[in-house]
């Protein structure tokens, strides 16, 4: 190549990179709508409720919980509580014993709307069975974990799954599945993702839920993601009331703490 050709094409280089120009969306300012973030399950402190605002796309990140808000929650048979707020601004309930198909409804005041929302207590479903099942691509070493769970008759289910090791944080995760190829019947759960050696101390924990707990989570994971079914903004599907976001979830949590075998210590023939 000839050094005009290369001094052309250098030229071309730096025209190119000098036309590069930062550009800034001219967002419209949305006002800002409540945030609800409420759970219920069957562990200890059965329902946790956070309260917030959004935030517009310029904004500086700032995160603030309500304290000054009234919430309570009802159910079926005539029990309520009022949460009490903790330092940090989480509503806890004291003595709230959630129970399997019951209907509950939880009430906030004092954040310049009243708001009411209903959800139900799902059904105990448990943990069957963890085998490991070494990873075809990885060795013998490599171990994936499959989850079997039994799915309850005559009724769709819905469940979210966590595994990880022992000693690990629990990352924000979403395995969700259905029972679309196993109703009524025994549903094995493959975790692919995450390989395991003889010895390691896996927890596992399973979540029954809701179908519009499940819904939620799934539509989340889309955007979070950036799947092609996310729609921008993608506000996912929720429980609330209009002009507020979040979502009541409930479901029921079943775990299990397993070390993982040696498999070739477990095929030995006597």
């Amino acid at each position: 190549m000839s050094w005009q050709k290369i001094f052309l094409l250098l030229f071309f280089l730096l025209a190119l990179v000098s036309c590069e120009e930062e550009v800034v969306l001219d967002l419209d300012e949305v006002a800002r709508q409540l945030v609800v973030e409420a759970i219920l399950n069957n562990e200890q402190q059965a329902l946790k409720v956070s309260l917030s605002y959004s935030q517009g796309f310029y904004s500086d990140p700032e995160y603030v919980r309500i304290k000054n808000a009234e919430v309570t929650i009802h159910d079926d048979s005539g029990n309520s509580e009022i949460l009490k707020v903790t330092e940090n601004g989480v509503f806890l309930s004291s003595f709230l014993a959630p129970h399997p198909k019951e209907k509950y409804k939880l009430n906030i005041l004092g954040v310049g709307m009243d708001i009411s929302v209903e959800t139900v207590m799902p059904r105990e479903v448990e943990i069957l069975n963890v085998k490991f099942v070494p990873n075809p691509f990885w060795g013998a070493d490599s171990l994936n974990a499959f989850v079997e769970v039994e799915d309850p008759v005559g009724k769709d289910n819905y469940f979210r799954l966590f595994v990880r090791e022992l000693g690990v944080p629990k990352l924000v995760e979403y395995y969700l599945v259905d029972d679309s190829f196993g109703k009524d019947d025994v549903i094995s759960m493959p975790v692919y993702y995450k390989n395991y050696e003889p010895g390691d101390t896996v927890v596992v924990e399973l979540r029954h839920l809701t179908k519009d707990t499940y819904d939620f989570y799934s539509t989340l994971s889309d955007n979070i993601n950036e799947s092609f079914n996310s729609i921008a903004p993608g506000n996912p599907v929720s429980n609330m009331p209009p002009g507020v976001m979040g979502h009541f979830s409930a479901y029921y949590v079943d775990m299990d703490t397993i070390i993982v075998p040696d498999l070739s210590v477990q095929n030995v023939k006597f």
